[in-house]
């Protein structure tokens, strides 16, 4: 034997077995209905499907309500995705996970994720729950980390207490949403537009533009009114909970913006003005100077951190910064898209992190809104398909 060579038993020269692993991942309701029909899941991260392996087993916090939904084990290696079979991935006609892997399901039932929070230890800050269930790069949540087999105990047990039969999955339609589908007798919508977003806002692109839907709105009421309605209610619907509506409430002649997005848990408030226009908005200088006193008043009042917004169908030119105040041009179509991201991530999307979208003078394009949610691993779609078919039915 050579001077530093050493034998090795047959127990040491095997290559090593991997050691079962728990995690948390959570899931859109749509995709929870996908998942516990056809007993998949998948992932666009490379760097999840190497850390979550055969034989771990993941319990599924379905989001938006609160709850643990299931306990799978994985059952397979991960394989490629051939054909969109998820929720989102059927709405954008395309496949966007692009790792799929086989699931048995060990416990269906519902763990409400706020009553055992005390006893879960991977929770460690207990004022700061929700950010223990964001998935993190496509991966698991709890920061992309394990949780322990205690913790995995309870949250099981739980789901024993309270068992969930498969018929109260919700039903899932097979094949890739078509884009000339027909409309729904419901309400003449289409159905991939309507999951997403809510019908109050479903015509806000062309009410915006100035053309309304006679049947749905109000005789007599006129479309920048409405425009600054819907727009108030959007804020209000993305956690602005404390927000006012000025505008035509004020009365006429009384100078003021359309309104200010507040919440109770954040330390901003955005004055915001609507602009109903057909053919999109151009910032005079007059309106510039306007938008100043509004942030002024604000400051005045005491708001230390103030944010200046217009919301149109479309502008001409760029935003100018007002004595250190960023000024943002929000288009419709981009607001709808922050209600389309709030209906896949209501714990995600609020006046909390929504904070750095408006902290810099600019348009807010789609590439902004993009960056944002992939910075906070939020679920999104294909807008622009989602978007298309939305104009061609209420336009």
């Amino acid at each position: 034997m050579m001077e530093g060579q050493r034998f090795l038993s047959p127990q040491q020269n095997a290559p090593s077995r991997h050691v079962t692993t728990n995690w948390i991942w959570p899931v859109v309701e749509g995709n929870w209905a996908v998942l516990a029909k056809k007993n998949v899941w998948a992932t666009y991260s490379d760097k999840a499907r190497t850390k979550v392996r055969k034989g771990d087993q993941i319990v599924f916090y379905v989001k938006g309500t609160g709850n643990f939904r299931g306990l799978y084990r994985l059952v397979s290696d991960w394989y490629p995705a051939k054909e969109p079979v998820w929720f989102d991935e059927l709405v954008a006609n395309k496949v966007r996970y692009k790792h799929q892997v086989a699931m048995e399901l060990l416990e269906l039932g519902s763990a409400n994720y706020k009553s055992l929070v005390h006893s879960l230890s991977f929770v460690k800050n207990k004022k700061q729950i929700s950010v223990y269930l964001q998935s993190m790069g496509g991966g698991p949540a709890n920061h992309g980390r394990p949780v322990s087999d205690e913790d995995l105990a309870i949250i099981r047990a739980e789901l024993q207490r309270s068992p969930g039969p498969l018929e109260e999955i919700p039903h899932v339609e097979e094949g890739a949403v078509p884009v000339s589908n027909k409309p729904s007798a419901g309400g003449g919508l289409f159905r991939s537009t309507a999951a997403l977003l809510p019908w109050l806002f479903q015509d806000l692109e062309s009410v915006a533009r100035g053309s309304i839907n006679r049947e749905k709105y109000v005789e007599g009421r006129d479309p920048s009114t409405i425009f600054e309605d819907l727009v108030f209610l959007a804020f209000r619907f993305l956690g602005y909970n404390t927000s006012r509506q000025l505008g035509y409430k004020r009365g006429a002649g009384r100078p003021g913006p359309d309104g200010e997005a507040r919440s109770s848990n954040a330390d901003y408030v955005v004055v915001y003005d609507v602009k109903q226009r057909a053919d999109g908005y151009a910032l005079s200088a007059a309106d510039h100077r306007a938008l100043r006193e509004y942030v002024d008043a604000a400051q005045s009042r005491g708001d230390a951190n103030v944010f200046c917004v217009v919301i149109s169908s479309a502008f001409s030119g760029e935003p100018r910064p007002m004595n250190g105040v960023p000024l943002t041009f929000i288009q419709a179509s981009a607001l709808l898209e922050l209600v389309a991201l709030k209906v896949q991530n209501p714990d995600v999307v609020n006046s909390r992190t929504l904070k750095k979208l408006f902290g810099k003078t600019g348009i807010l394009a789609h590439r902004n809104i993009e960056q944002w949610a992939s910075d906070h691993d939020a679920d999104r779609i294909d807008m622009s398909h989602l978007l298309k078919l939305t104009a061609e039915r209420v336009g």
